[in-house]
């Protein structure tokens, strides 16, 4: 065995993974087992590395095998580090099995074979090895899987929305990262000296910072600052031996007499350097772990001056938990405000709890009806020894446990209580001493009024906020009776409104059943919601609640009353929270508003506030809704009129019938020869089918005259275009039609009817109509001729291309034609 000052890192390495490891084992957290499991794994191959190394450079074993150990260490970490990532962000790799059997023969082959480790030995503290070239087989892969496994740290912290797990995946990040790049130096020259090792121990620090700072695996260590500044003093030490122990090399001293000279001198410039140097890092401990020392008097005067200046709660309330948490150390914190409608007491604002904490205090709430006749402030002492507390009922405890509240302090107004602001315990693990209870109850006492003002501003702005939304959306619902235009619109103002994840707008159906007609996601949530579709039964029972409620219900999806086909029916899978809204005309339900909330907030997705806009928002939604259904119902009786007519009028003319019909299949043919898009397609090929409704206004003697027609006659028959152009035009799916209709007698030339038009001033669709109406017309058989043969009726359309016909009409029919789709008009 020999003692190398190189040794001094993987030493200081194992003992920091050692500390992490223990603390990770016999900590209390309430992370999943597994994920515990694992990230201890994790740690052991890193201590297993840097004991392998430690025991490399003491020259304590053979060097072979325990170079050999490190390396399947190493290895090891790296699938340990893979399977966290996995466990961590909730993600399983199907092909993760080959990983794990790779590594398994990797670190066997590593072992006990020379086909990855030729030779290894220590010469003067200096490390040297020899890797055979099949190294590359082993090392490469694993790396990869390190750097895959970092890429997927970071696509977890930037996809993250909780601040604590970001702040955790950071320092993981950097460990991780700093593990690769120090590691990589194993495989060029300098990978004789342990900067591997010291990467590792800089790991162990950003964990061990993690875990200290942030909760790393929500573990709660705490540690008094005598302890946190007995570090400076251990890295002082380290480092008086490390500069003694160079000395004795550089200067080559080997005598009693030498050494102890050369200890006296070195000790003399420590005790000049080495007490600046542990205040200054004693001061960094404080910044670092317990901020600075708390000013009560600046901290008032600072919050004081500030607040006066702010109406908006959650800015002043979240400012005062961030004062108090900083400067007093305090790890958890909150307000829990009055509401005027309720006279409950809500979570408002908190720091330091659970993001998902939803906490309601009664109005006959033990410590509510305390406050409102004491002005003392509370402790949790008090609260276990008081007679009036000691027959809390088990829910009212329950909720003051889930507060995890040290203090308790009124904020008045008045006289009258307006809240209570609740202080956990310090990190210090200290009491609250006098003057602290002192500062609080100031505090309290000094923005209680700033507080009830931001609160009534607020709830003022959220009245006006009402009163605006419900104008902005009365405004939207009078400018359109389309059901799918209204239902969009009031999807799309409910979320922006009302902030929720998605909105889905069911319609109540004749059967009873629900349709849900259009939805309304605030982001890709990677589903459709169910547009479409007909609700599944199971849905129904908690449709009908909001329904006999009248109003608004919120349901949970921890509510214990739902199975896995409820939550997955109600789409509580995608949401953590459903509000139900029923769309009441009168007592009649015409559909729901369904809002779902995904994310968890200290308050609750759907406050008093946010429901009573909901309810505002679906009485306007409903009245809306009912208008634009009667419409549709009145235009889909207006479309079923004209269809009667069309079939009225095949029944007088049977020609009309099958030209009609012709006229659609040809048409739609041409058009798409034409390259016109498909909407336009469809709806020429509408009016081609009932181009001739308004011959239902010609007498039938006129229609069915075998003769020429008279002047007076003819007349009478150039009114049928625009007749139907009359009857389809108030209704809204033939609107875009009817300007055909009344133009498909025009010429190109402008000597067609009804006002003669020319050129490009008639309708594509109508110049269409004209040439396919004139061909079916030249080769069917009328009352007044006969019928004339494809030949002839090709002549007489090229005759009058250019006149009667739009010649780039006829070139592309000719071509249609020619090319067998004349076996149309047979």
């Amino acid at each position: 065995m020999h003692w190398e000052p190189n040794a001094l890192i993987p030493l200081l390495s194992v003992i920091l993974y050692g500390v992490l490891f223990l603390v990770v084992t016999f900590s209390r957290s309430s992370t999943q087992i597994q994920e515990r499991r694992i990230f201890r794994e994790y740690l052991l191959a890193m201590l297993l590395w840097s004991v392998s190394a430690f025991l490399v450079l003491v020259g304590i074993g053979g060097v072979v095998f325990e170079f050999r150990l490190m390396l399947v260490a190493a290895l090891g970490s790296m699938v340990a580090i893979f399977r966290f990532v996995q466990t961590v962000l909730g993600r399983r790799w199907r092909w993760a099995v080959w990983v794990y059997l790779y590594a398994a023969a990797a670190m066997t082959i590593s072992m006990f074979t020379n086909w990855v480790v030729v030779s290894a030995s220590v010469q003067a503290g200096v490390l040297s090895y020899e890797f055979a070239p099949q190294v590359v087989l082993v090392a490469g892969p694993g790396y990869v899987l390190y750097i895959y496994s970092l890429i997927q740290l970071m696509r977890g912290y930037r996809t993250s929305e909780n601040p604590h797990q970001r702040n955790r995946l950071r320092y993981l990040i950097s460990g991780l990262g700093l593990v690769i790049v120090t590691s990589v130096v194993n495989f060029t020259p300098l990978g004789r000296y342990p900067i591997d090792i010291a990467g590792n121990g800089i790991n162990a620090l950003f964990i061990a910072y993690a875990i200290l700072r942030h909760n790393l695996l929500d573990i709660r260590v705490v540690i008094r600052k005598s302890l946190l500044y007995s570090i400076p003093t251990v890295l002082i030490g380290t480092g008086y031996f490390l500069v003694i122990s160079l000395a004795l090399r550089l200067f080559d001293l080997y005598s009693g007499l030498g050494i102890f000279i050369l200890s006296l001198i070195v000790a003399i410039l420590t005790a000049l350097v080495a007490q600046p140097l542990r205040d200054k890092a004693q001061s960094w401990i404080d910044r670092l772990f317990f901020r600075e020392k708390y000013h009560s008097g600046l901290m008032l005067q600072r919050l004081s001056s500030q607040a006066a200046s702010i109406l908006d709660l959650d800015i002043i309330t979240n400012l005062i938990l961030e004062e108090t948490t900083s400067i007093l150390h305090i790890e958890k914190a909150a307000f829990l405000l009055k509401r005027v409608e309720s006279e409950e007491f809500f979570l408002t604002t908190q720091k330091g709890m659970a993001s998902n904490a939803m906490i309601q205090l009664s109005k006959n709430h033990p410590i509510a009806l305390w406050f409102s006749n004491h002005d003392q402030l509370l402790t949790r002492h008090d609260l276990s020894v008081a007679p009036q507390f000691k027959a809390l009922w088990g829910r009212e405890r329950e909720e003051l446990e889930r507060i995890e509240a040290e203090l308790f302090i009124p904020l008045k107004v008045k006289g009258k209580l307006v809240g209570i602001f609740a202080v956990g315990v310090k990190r210090s693990e200290e009491g609250f001493s006098q003057d602290d209870q002192l500062t609080l109850t100031t505090l309290a006492n000094q923005v209680a009024v700033t507080i009830e003002n931001a609160r009534l501003y607020t709830a003022e702005q959220h009245r006006r906020q009402e009163l605006g939304t419900l104008y902005e959306m009365a405004r939207i619902l009078v400018v359109s009776d389309d059901v799918e235009t209204v239902l969009n619109s009031i999807a799309e103002h409910v979320i922006k409104n009302v902030h929720a994840t998605f909105a889905r707008i069911l319609t109540m159906e004749k059967g009873g059943e629900f349709l849900c007609r259009t939805t309304y996601p605030i982001r890709n949530i990677g589903n459709d919601l169910g547009i479409g579709k007909i609700e599944p039964l199971s849905t129904k029972k908690y449709y009908q609640r909001a329904i006999n409620l009248g109003k608004a219900l919120v349901l949970d999806w921890d509510d214990p009353a739902f199975n896995e086909n409820d939550r997955h029916d109600l789409f509580l899978d995608l949401a953590k929270s459903l509000c139900i809204s029923p769309l009441l005309v009168g007592d009649e339900p015409v559909g729901l508003l369904v809002l779902g909330e995904a994310r968890r907030t200290t308050r609750e997705p759907f406050d008093p506030d946010k429901l009573k806009l909901v309810n505002a928002i679906s009485d306007q939604a409903a009245s809306g809704l009912q208008r634009a259904i009667l419409h549709e119902q009145l235009e889909e009786s207006l479309v079923q009129t004209v269809l009667a007519l069309a079939k009225a009028m095949d029944a007088r003319d049977a020609y009309t019938q099958d030209h009609s019909q012709r006229m659609a299949a040809i048409t739609e043919a041409l058009c798409r020869k034409l390259d016109i898009d498909e909407e336009q397609i469809q709806a020429i090929r509408s009016a081609a089918a009932l181009h001739d409704i308004g011959k239902i206004g010609v007498p039938d003697e006129i229609l069915r005259k075998p003769g020429p027609l008279t002047s007076q006659e003819w007349d009478s028959m150039k009114r049928h275009p625009k007749i139907g152009a009359d009857i389809l035009a108030p209704v809204i799916k033939f609107t875009h039609i009817a300007p055909i209709i009344i133009a498909h007698h025009e010429k190109f030339d402008g000597s067609g009817y009804p006002y003669g038009l020319k050129g490009d001033q008639i309708p594509m669709g109508a110049r269409i109509l004209a040439v396919v109406d004139a061909y079916i017309a030249i080769i069917d058989e009328r009352v007044y001729r006969k019928a004339r043969s494809h030949k002839e009726a090709i002549s007489e359309l090229v005759k009058y291309s250019g006149s009667q016909f739009d010649p780039t009409v006829v070139d592309e029919f000719l071509k249609l034609v020619s090319e067998g789709s004349k076996d149309l008009a047979a």
